[in-house]
This record gives structure tokens, C-alpha cells and sequence, in this order.
């Protein structure tokens, strides 16, 4: 008898913490990668093509799922860098970026999105300081944080003698809106 009393709390607890639950879907906003060729400019191509499958329950910790970005989307000012750019991403072959959010912490500092980055087929974990603002009906992201090309397996391009710098400077800044 206390076996089925425990499985019915058990059950109608699951049952009503999932209706807290909320699909958050993009919005608007922006992920831009800033690097440079030393020596000479900045590069920051920057893209609003993206696509979320995030959920959350009733507070920030509990948010959760992937950020995907067709790496084609990135654009520039400049169109003949930016084919160079997609040809040393190996965009063709793998198409997409993909941000897999496993944990949500919250420091004195903010909060730390944890999570698993996936860039040509390789896998880095990934620990970025965000901002997280609950505003109305939408949930704000915004920070950034750096990866270096060679530990994904893309070696930095060189044109005309100059070298573009390993390190890129990955910010976001975006809208989710709840469900």
C-alpha cells in the first residue's frame, strides 16, 4: 500500500513540475566572432540566423538544450574574406556550430553557461560568464567568451604574408521568448 501511496506522490510531482517547464524559442539578437589579421583589421562576422532548442523550469539554473548557427550565415563587410573565412571553417563539409547548454550556474559574478561547443567535428567544453535577464515574456543571453581555431582543428589562414590570430572572440546577445 505505501509503495503505490509513494509511487502516486511520485508520479503527480513529475507530472505537475513539468507543466513549469517552458520552450523558449529565438527571438532576435546576434553571435559574432571577432579575430584579426595581425597587423592589419579586425574581423567580426556576425550572424542572426539561429536556431534554439532551449526549455527552462522557473529559474535560470534550470536552463537547458542546444544553440545552432549555419556557419554560412556569418557575414562580414567584407564578401571575398568572408568566402576565405567559410573555406578555413570547412563550412561545406560541416555546415553548422552547435553550443549543447549542460548546466547553468549561478556565481557571484552572474551566471556561468557550462556547456559542450561542437565546431568541425570536434568537441570542446565550454564555460561562458552570461548575463540572464527574465524581462516580460523573454529570457535575455548575453557574454561571450574565447576559443582558439587550432583546438577545433582549423588552422588560422594566412593572406598575403599576414596571419589571421588563433584566438576568436565568440559574444551573443539574444532574446528568447517564452512559450
Amino acid at each position: 500500500m505505501f509503495s503505490k501511496i509513494a509511487l502516486a506522490v511520485l508520479a503527480t510531482s513529475l507530472l505537475s513540475s513539468a507543466s513549469f517547464a517552458s520552450d523558449l524559442h529565438y527571438k532576435e539578437g546576434f553571435i559574432q566572432a571577432q579575430t584579426e589579421i595581425l597587423g592589419d583589421s579586425n574581423i567580426a562576422p556576425k550572424s542572426s540566423n539561429i536556431l534554439t532548442k532551449l526549455s527552462i523550469d522557473t529559474t535560470p539554473e534550470s536552463l537547458k538544450g542546444d544553440i545552432s548557427l549555419e556557419l554560412l550565415s556569418l557575414k562580414s563587410e567584407n564578401e571575398k574574406r568572408d568566402e576565405h573565412m567559410y573555406e578555413a571553417l570547412h563550412a561545406k563539409e560541416h555546415p553548422s556550430t552547435n553550443f549543447k547548454i549542460k548546466e547553468v550556474k549561478k556565481e557571484v559574478d552572474g551566471y556561468h553557461l557550462v556547456g559542450v561547443l561542437s565546431l568541425n567535428k570536434q568537441t570542446k567544453e565550454i564555460d561562458t560568464k552570461a548575463d540572464i535577464i527574465e524581462q516580460d515574456n523573454l529570457l535575455k543571453l548575453k557574454g561571450g567568451f574565447s576559443i582558439k581555431m587550432s583546438d577545433f582543428g582549423i588552422e588560422p589562414p594566412t593572406l598575403l604574408f599576414l596571419s589571421v590570430r588563433d584566438e576568436v572572440v565568440i559574444s551573443y546577445d539574444l532574446a528568447l521568448a517564452k512559450n
